[in-house]
């Protein structure tokens, strides 16, 4: 089983869900109506050893836990506001500097830390929950049309290389490790996709390879996507081209960018280029059967991305 198959096992059993819930399981966050207001919600987890190593400071963790969930609330279309936070580590002051870069984090993006929990723990683990308030209708996953145009913001592959960079200990890269231990979540640009309408939106943890397919899987389309038109930043290339790494193979399954990929038509996306604040890249389109990544015009197979169960 992956994290898919255990997502699907848990979703078969929930109860009939109350009227106030409007997207329950499946999309970046749960929908809720509470009085006049619509609201995200979601909740993400870092465990030492599987997300991390001791390469990360315990304030990196604490922030990049908090950023993970800002991500899914930015790919809503929301505005991100409340988060709780709670954790274990193996002795208080590596819980107080996790919940540092939990402080810092929050003040970053205007999110308010309302509390949480914390124990003693064989390893340091953190898990943020975070409420994002909705000012126009979330983006869903499962709006995507076949002839939508699917673009990305910012860059891919640079988190990837970073994690690599860490885990072989190479030095002078260290833009990519940032990339790695505290990237940009994109509320503002997630924001104006909500506003203008785009079709359907997701953020990229997992990797386009795996984040594609669950737009498409939600959406009942499929998709085209061509490795050479993924933004790929000049050092990333280099480095990973001098460790015999495939830039456009990574860029699509190395996850946690934490950037949007939108599917809207030409003219919205158009629209969505002119008014965000961060580079938009078209690298495919919708179309209505199954999903294809292509190099020079060739399918390329076994593309996947992150593997939460996998050891």
């Amino acid at each position: 089983m992956n994290e898919f198959d255990v997502i699907s096992w848990i979703s078969g059993r929930l109860p009939e869900a109350p009227p106030e819930v409007l997207v329950p399981v499946g999309d970046d966050c749960a929908v809720l109506r509470l009085g006049e207001a619509t609201w995200v919600a979601a909740s993400d987890m870092l465990v030492e050893g599987h997300h991390f190593k001791g390469w990360a400071s315990p304030e990196d963790v604490g922030y990049k836990a908090v950023v993970v969930n800002v991500s899914d609330v930015a790919a809503m279309g929301a505005e991100p506001r409340f988060v709780l936070s709670s954790g274990g580590a193996p002795d208080p002051e590596t819980t107080l500097r996790c919940f540092q870069g939990v402080l810092e984090a929050c003040e970053g993006f205007g999110v308010y830390p309302l509390g949480g929990d914390t124990t003693g723990s064989g390893a340091l683990t953190i898990d943020v929950s975070i409420l994002g308030q909705c000012f126009q209708p979330p983006v869903l996953r499962s709006g995507a049309r076949a002839g939508d145009l699917l673009a990305v913001t910012g860059e891919l592959g640079a988190a990837a290389a970073g994690f690599l960079a860490l885990e072989s200990g190479d030095g002078g890269l260290e833009r990519l490790v940032r990339k790695h231990l505290r990237p940009e979540p994109r509320v503002s640009a997630g924001r104006t996709a909500a506003r203008l309408g785009v079709h359907a939106m997701i953020d990229l943890s997992d990797g386009l390879a795996s984040d594609a397919r669950h737009i498409c899987e939600r959406s009942g389309v499929g998709c085209r996507i061509e490795l050479e038109k993924l933004p790929v930043a000049g050092d990333t290339r280099g480095y990973l081209e001098r460790r015999g790494e495939d830039p456009e193979v990574l860029a699509a399954t190395g996850g946690e960018d934490y950037e949007l990929l939108v599917a809207a038509p030409e003219g919205l996306l158009e629209a969505f280029v002119e008014e965000t604040d961060v580079p938009v890249t078209v690298v495919g389109e919708i179309t209505e059967k199954e999903v294809v990544f292509l190099r020079s015009g060739k399918p390329v197979e076994g593309l996947s991305g992150w593997n939460h169960f996998a050891r």
